[in-house]
């Protein structure tokens, strides 16, 4: 009865988890089941008590919801719906984050006594992988922040075998993947070769059993795949392969994007965005990871705090923007667009349409 009870909070630890993740209703009420089911599971305790944040009177939030950290900005991919690798984010910086600069930004959190309640993410406008320093980065995060999910995002391309490491280390791999067809693989995720990159993705399910989100942007390229996909990854042991609503990225010319999406819409945030915490390779602070042309900084790491940065005037007033529904005034918000999420995305979509 004891193991089974056991199995039971861990299955609806890991459902909580993957709800929260999503931002979807019901999230915390499986919490509370998994420390009901096993009152000695320390992880749903730990977990519950994050999931309900008590108000500060620092000004700070209540809790973070979500960290993106590029801790390199190189992606070994240049997916030709993404800005990355292209001529409009030249500018951007493709080197990786000091370690002194990694050091402060969690130094930063944990000394202001921050929860998180969702995730951190190595991997913000780069892959998580291609950072030579991950392990490290890894390994520090983990013992300031002992009760933080930790999630490493990459499309796999840069997997070796030191990376098994991180096995004992992340909570979470987020795998990209858009097809396992090879024509379309190679289309969509250029310059990758799903011939080689392939034996990597089995590899990860290998070393990572269980951990492994896998992330599959719908578009009109894979529609035909999405079961399969579904499929293969699962069979291999991933912990869920969930369907995500291609975005435009806040990028220039939309062309393309247009061509690949199934039925686009303007995205409007709400100010809960605010309660992200979003650093790129170089310290600086964004307003959301879909800004890959870094129009809307919100702060500075190098020249400011942690705890400055939350509090600071820029991000008070893009709360103020997007609370109002002026999201118009801002650059990167007036222009992103995206599909739209539905509770069966993209089936429920299709059979309506």
């Amino acid at each position: 009865m004891t193991m089974l009870r056991a199995r039971v909070s861990d299955h609806l630890l890991r459902a909580a988890r993957y709800q929260r993740h999503r931002d979807r209703f019901g999230w915390r009420p499986l919490f509370q089941l998994a420390a009901l089911a096993d009152p000695a599971n320390g992880e749903a305790a730990r977990e519950l008590r994050r999931s309900v944040p008590v108000p500060r009177a620092d000004g700070l939030p209540a809790a973070l919801r979500f960290m993106a950290i590029g801790t390199t900005g190189t992606c070994n991919a240049s997916c030709i719906h993404c800005p990355t690798g292209k001529a409009e984010t030249a500018h951007v910086p493709r080197g990786e984050m000091p370690m002194e600069l990694f050091r402060k930004l969690i130094d930063g959190i944990a000394e202001a006594g921050l929860t998180v309640t969702d995730q951190i993410s190595f991997g913000l406008f780069g892959d998580g992988l291609v950072d030579r320093q991950v392990i490290e980065r890894a390994r520090y995060l983990k013992e300031r922040l002992p009760e933080v999910q930790l999630s490493v995002n990459t499309n796999g391309a840069a997997y070796a075998p030191r990376h098994a490491e991180l096995a004992g280390l992340v909570d979470v791999v987020g795998l990209h993947c858009e097809s396992l067809v090879e024509e379309t693989y190679n289309l969509l995720m250029q310059p990758l070769r799903l011939a080689r990159v392939k034996p990597k993705l089995e590899a990860i399910l290998r070393d990572f059993p269980g951990k492994v989100h896998v992330s599959v942007p719908v578009s009109r390229r894979n529609l035909g795949e999405l079961e399969a996909i579904r499929a293969w990854f699962m069979e291999r042991g991933a912990q869920c392969v969930v369907f995500d609503p291609l975005s435009n990225r806040c990028a220039e010319d939309q062309t393309l994007f247009d061509s690949l999406a199934l039925a686009p819409a303007p995205v409007r945030c709400g100010p809960d965005i605010t309660n992200d915490l979003i650093v790129d390779c170089d310290g600086l602070v964004l307003a959301c990871c879909q800004d890959f042309r870094r129009l809307e900084p919100v702060g500075n790491l190098l020249h400011e705090s942690v705890a400055d940065t939350l509090r600071s005037a820029s991000r008070a007033a893009l709360n103020a923007v997007l609370a109002e529904g002026r999201h118009c005034e801002k650059t990167t918000c007036g222009g992103c667009r995206g599909d739209m999420r539905t509770p069966d995305f993209p089936f429920d979509q299709l059979a309506a349409a």
